[in-house]
């Protein structure tokens, strides 16, 4: 079935849906938008039978994704295996609002409503990924998704729950490495498969064995591929190669081993995984990241530990994370390394004059250091300090929710000067339900983010990239204040969701091309001739210089935006369901002066079909993303593109598992796409048209 009749929905708007089947000169995510719908909670007039809730583990609550008010996406099941990719922000560019920074096929990090890196937290099981990949678009993130169950997004500002680096979202991927509950005996799955574009292979893997109050868990998983195919140039000026992506070959394996102990009152759990990677740099000709990370997990839970609280939380996690951009085989670059540690503790209390809570502490610590000669970023060790309150309650129109954060964050870099910060965060959302299928979502929040090490201290070349960047050590916080409504239709055979929102940023952070004529240190003689200045390695200035000479600045902003889905039960019954969906989103970035933003997400919009038949099912999604012109100064035009993907299953059911066969087919009319999000978009585009067959055996 539909994702929109499967999956919880969040927050819809005012704006009817149907506006989204209409062409707009606006933005959006990138290819291939999916959805999450609300879950119903019982049969309806229709014959729909009533499906599961879907928790939301990244609220503090652990409340279904249609009971928040701010809005959410939830990746899981069947949808979730049909939308994997060797990254996170692959696997999630066909959500609703969702993007990702597209540097080939080796990395990829999460866009979220035009807005990305450090704004962007990637979380692992509510602990964030402690990488290095909201430094530059070229590092990936170091979560798997070969091993994800759920992945869930909270979009819009989520500093109060998680801290400033969460200031336009959280992803959050859910993995089986930390439980709390025992699954009797033996339980696992494994599965494999092969791609045709780049020659992919691909593995995984897990094992559980639960007895008396404890459960073992273990899981591996790899994935290897060649340089992808394209259709025609590699590069939008015709100057590049034909028909393949040089140096776009990838390799990832990852896994873990854990143990848990729980009991009536409570559980704890801990894990080890590792992740080891390399991919190739594409816009360099032999190039490439070699990355490896290791990391230990603990969480504990309580249930009434103390009187007057309700469970006790605590996630803490290390990473020792480092990666060598090597020039060519055997000739090592600059060398990044990441050693942090985050500890979170939450308390739930008891009902108190009607409201319910949840307060904590977060302490964060980071010692991050790139050596070598393309060092951009001094070696800078940062703590981070917050207190938060969140409290909800009904009331007689649905509910209400209120919350509030501080934060004291340090950066200790060396060479320059200490710099503090103290952001502060409030927000407050309510709910009207309006009927038994409807609801109405008001959602507020003020928000401040800290600048980041890079931000404030960058300076030198990043080949990866082609860039000579440059930080701004007085840059100031970030102020934002966002407002959502949303509307919703979750029961029926027709059922829709839409969202609007609205965001104001004081002193917002970014990157962009400069045009002064000088080079990166000022000096030289100041002239314009309307194209990017671009330098040397060491700087100087050279119209034909190999790297793109960019700013971090600072200006009032704005974003805005509408995101929407309509879902048909075209069928419902025997001997077949099928399902229709029509979707879209689009977001715009601007400075307060009506200037574009850079690299902001284009319009999309598309439809697609879901269909079930016994053990048989599948799904079409022909998805038009529209041309961006609405560029910053400097920036180039990215063209609209369609890309049409499909996928088919049958499952074959046993006695003690399950085997499922699948075929996937990905941008199946071989387009020509490239991502108006990627710093490296007129060098390196999409990947062309690839089928992907497969099996999974899952123990029942």
């Amino acid at each position: 079935m539909s994702r929109l009749f499967r999956r919880s929905a969040i927050a819809s708007a005012l704006y009817p849906a149907l506006y989204l089947a209409y062409p707009h000169p606006a933005l959006a995510a990138d290819p291939g938008v999916t959805d999450t719908a609300p879950t119903l909670a019982a049969a309806d007039v229709s014959g729909t039978e009533a499906l599961p809730e879907i928790i939301v583990t990244a609220d503090p609550f652990a409340r279904a994704a249609d009971q928040l008010t701010q809005p959410v996406e939830v990746l899981s099941g069947e949808d979730l295996d049909r939308e994997r990719g060797a990254s996170i922000g692959e696997t999630l560019e066909h959500e609703l609002g969702v993007s990702t920074t597209d540097f080939g096929r080796g990395a990829g990090r999460p866009i979220i409503r035009g807005q990305g890196g450090p704004r962007v937290l990637v979380m692992e099981n509510g602990s964030p990924s402690m990488d290095a990949s909201d430094v530059s678009t070229d590092h990936d993130v170091s979560i798997d998704p070969a091993h994800a169950e759920q992945v869930e997004i909270l979009k819009g500002p989520s500093a109060l729950i998680y801290g400033s680096s969460a200031s336009a979202g959280v992803v959050n991927v859910v993995d089986g490495r930390l439980p709390d509950s025992v699954t009797p005996g033996v339980s696992g799955s494994a599965g494999a498969g092969y791609g045709s574009n780049g020659d992919q292979r691909f593995g995984s893997a897990d094992v559980g064995y639960g007895f008396g109050g404890t459960q073992l868990h273990a899981d591996i998983a790899g994935n290897n591929s060649s340089d992808y195919d394209i259709h025609g140039n590699s590069a939008s000026d015709g100057s590049g190669t034909e028909g393949h992506m040089p140096n776009s070959a990838t390799r990832k394996d990852s896994g873990s081993v854990s143990a848990a102990q729980v009991w009536d009152g409570g559980s704890i759990a801990g894990s080890v995984s590792r992740v080891v990677a390399e991919y190739g740099l594409p816009v360099e000709q032999t190039a490439f990241i070699d990355m490896s990370q290791t990391r230990y997990d603990l969480e504990a839970k309580l249930k009434d530990p103390l009187p007057g609280i309700a469970s006790l939380r605590l996630r803490s996690g290390y990473n020792d994370y480092g990666h060598v951009e090597f020039e060519s085989p055997g000739v090592a670059g600059t060398r990044f390394s990441n050693k942090q540690s985050d500890t979170r503790l939450e308390a739930v209390h008891d009902p108190l004059a009607g409201w319910t809570g949840v307060f904590g502490l977060q302490y964060g610590h980071r010692d991050f250091s790139a050596i070598g000669e393309e060092a951009f970023v001094p070696p800078t060790i940062s703590t981070d300090l917050g207190a938060f309150l969140v409290e909800q309650r009904p009331v007689s129109w649905g509910s209400l929710e209120l919350g509030i954060r501080s934060d004291h964050t340090q950066s200790d870099p060396d060479g320059f000067p200490d710099k503090s910060f103290d952001p502060l965060s409030l927000s407050a959302g309510t709910t009207f339900d309006l009927g038994r299928d409807y609801h109405l979502k008001l959602y507020a929040t003020r928000s401040q983010r800290a600048p980041e090490s890079e931000e404030l201290y960058s300076f030198g070349p990043h080949g990866a990239t082609s860039t000579f960047e440059r930080g701004d050590a007085g840059l100031n916080m970030e102020t934002a204040n966002n407002f959502e409504i949303g509307l919703d239709k979750h029961g029926g055979r027709l059922q829709w969701r839409a969202n609007v929102y609205y965001e104001i940023i004081k002193n917002y952070i970014f990157e962009q091309e400069t045009d002064q004529g000088l080079n990166a240190d000022g000096s030289g003689v100041a002239s314009s001739d309307g194209q990017p200045d671009r330098v040397d390695a060491e700087g100087t200035y050279d119209p034909n210089g190999e790297l793109l000479l960019v700013n971090y600045q600072q200006s009032n902003a704005r974003f805005y935006g509408v995101e929407g889905e309509i879902g048909y039960a075209l069928l419902q019954g025997e001997p077949i369901n099928l399902q229709a969906r029509l979707f879209g989103d689009a977001a715009y970035g601007e400075l307060s002066g009506g200037d574009n933003l850079p690299r902001i997400t284009p319009a999309r919009i598309g439809l697609g079909l879901e269909a079930d038949h016994g053990p048989m099912s599948g799904n079409l999604d022909l998805i038009q993303v529209l041309k961006q012109d609405r560029v910053a100064s400097l920036e180039t035009d990215t063209d609209g593109y369609t890309m049409l993907n499909a996928s088919a299953n049958y499952t074959l059911p046993g006695a003690s598992h399950s085997t499922t066969l699948y075929i996937r087919g990905r941008n199946l009319l071989d387009q020509e796409a490239r991502r108006a999000t990627s710093f490296i978009k007129d060098q390196v585009p999409l990947p062309g048209a690839s089928v992907i067959v497969g099996f999974e055996v899952k123990l029942l």
